[in-house]
């Protein structure tokens, strides 16, 4: 009974975990902002521990910042270290992007394109936009298969998701409007069973969320509107 007990306790740990992580690659939380670990707990309706454990361990992933014993925050990413991460995203992705075009499915193309299609017509809502943005993404990597390559990926995602959050709800939506939005380029590239055009096509799409770093040096260098006031817009 003992170690059954104990794996119960070990697969609350990692669904905290999973909760806080998604939440942090969703937008939820903002850049900057500081989490409580006993608010975290009630919103969750566990104990303080296994929510003591998962922001551990997203420390130690970087994801999340300690300061102190008890203050935890939420990063907040420079343009340096955004054109990292997209440089990593631009290679991983594009690789599995390359690696689904020679295997998918007509099914997984319509399930790829339905997805397009929810996220332009939600475009004008940031959260959608967001949301829509990060399931099209996420999607292609199951199609792609490659379990190691998407945790890396994953881990990406976990780091910028809050900026995300943000810029999407301070920039203008119209290219995410236009047809000729980047991801109907890496679809047609998948109809087409074409793994260098399809890795070309998602490469293009990050290239062009570049746009979010040089966003962060406008501000960066505005009177007033630094780094620290993401949180509060």
């Amino acid at each position: 009974m003992a170690e059954l007990r104990q794996v119960e306790k070990e697969n609350l740990s990692a669904r905290v975990y999973g909760r806080i992580r998604r939440a942090l690659i969703d937008g939820q939380f903002e850049p900057g902002e500081r989490l409580r670990i006993s608010a975290l707990a009630a919103d969750l309706g566990t104990s303080i521990t296994p929510v003591r454990e998962a922001i551990f361990r997203l420390v130690s992933e970087q994801a999340l910042e300690m300061k102190a014993a008890t203050a935890v925050h939420v990063p907040m990413l420079d343009s340096r270290r955004l054109r990292e991460i997209q440089l990593v995203r631009m290679e991983l992705e594009g690789a599995a992007a390359a690696r689904a075009a020679g295997h998918i499915t007509d099914q997984q193309i319509q399930r790829l394109e339905q997805i397009q299609e929810d996220f332009i017509e939600g475009a004008q809502d940031p959260k959608k936009a967001s949301l829509g943005n990060r399931d099209f993404h996420f999607a292609l990597m199951e199609v792609a298969g490659l379990p190691l390559v998407e945790s890396i990926v994953e881990n990406m995602w976990t780091l910028m998701g809050p900026l995300l959050g943000v810029f999407h709800g301070t920039v203008s939506r119209d290219r995410i409007d236009r047809e000729n939005h980047p991801h109907y380029a890496v679809l047609r590239a998948l109809k087409a069973r074409d793994p260098e055009k399809a890795r070309h096509a998602l490469q293009e799409d990050i290239r062009l969320g570049l746009g979010m770093a040089d966003w962060l040096d406008q501000r960066a260098k505005a009177p007033g509107c630094g780094l620290a006031s993401l949180a509060g817009e």
